[in-house]
Parts: C-alpha cells; structure tokens; sequence
C-alpha cells in the first residue's frame, strides 16, 4: 500500500519527490506505523489531535506546505481504493475523507500557530481572595 501511495503522489505532484529520501523504505515503514496510531485513535479524539500536531510539526520541519496536503489526501484514498478492492465502498471512501480532512486540517494549521517558546514565562493561576 505504501509503494502505491508514494508511487500516486509522485504522479500527481513529481515536483515534490526531491522531498523525499532516494531510499524509501525505512520512510514507508514509518508512514504505516504513524497511519496505524492514527486509525487506532480514532475513538480518543484527544490522542488523534495530538498525533495530528505532531505530525504537522515535523512536516513543517520537512518543508510540506498547505498545497501539499490535498494532493496527499488524493494519494492516500487511490491507494486505499486500489488496495481495498471490493471492500472499498461509497460509505468506506466518505469515512477515510472525513478523517484525512480532520487530520489535515489540524496538520496545517500548525502552520499558523507560532512554535511553543522555551523561554515562554510560566504564569500562575489567578489568586483567590
């Protein structure tokens, strides 16, 4: 599924495969693990959420922009689609759109958000009198 993925994101966008490693594999291991952690947060919105912000942290780092991710969304449902065969229904493909769309609303929107400060004072509660 993954060769498949990389292989539709490419196609669609090649301006971006000097983003990437010349060696995939160890990225495509990667890429299913953090997918795997993703499906199995679904029922816990808190650890969805923050995987989502981990992950638009480092791909900030790695140069992905805005533009980029409904190209990766396009990616990841043809592959899916290809992979699931059968099994791929209208009811599966509006689900997996549905939840990239979370994952990448949150993903880009670390784009905006400045990066937490070490330096950032530590404030304390208001007092009560």
């Amino acid at each position: 599924m993954t060769t498949t993925f990389y292989d539709r994101m490419f196609e669609l966008a090649p301006e971006i495969r000097p983003m990437f490693p010349a060696d995939m594999t160890n990225l495509k291991n990667d890429f299913i693990s953090k997918l795997a952690v993703l499906v199995g947060s679904l029922d816990e919105t808190t650890g969805l959420l923050s995987g989502a912000d981990i992950l638009g942290r480092n791909h900030l780092r790695y140069g992905v922009r805005p533009e980029h991710y409904p190209i990766v969304g396009e990616a990841l449902i043809w592959s899916f689609a290809r992979g699931l065969g059968a099994h791929w229904t209208d009811e599966v493909e509006q689900a997996w759109r549905k939840v990239y769309g979370i994952i990448a609303q949150r993903m880009i929107a670390i784009h905006s958000s400045p990066p937490p400060s070490l330096f950032s004072p530590i404030t304390s509660p208001p007092r009560r009198t």
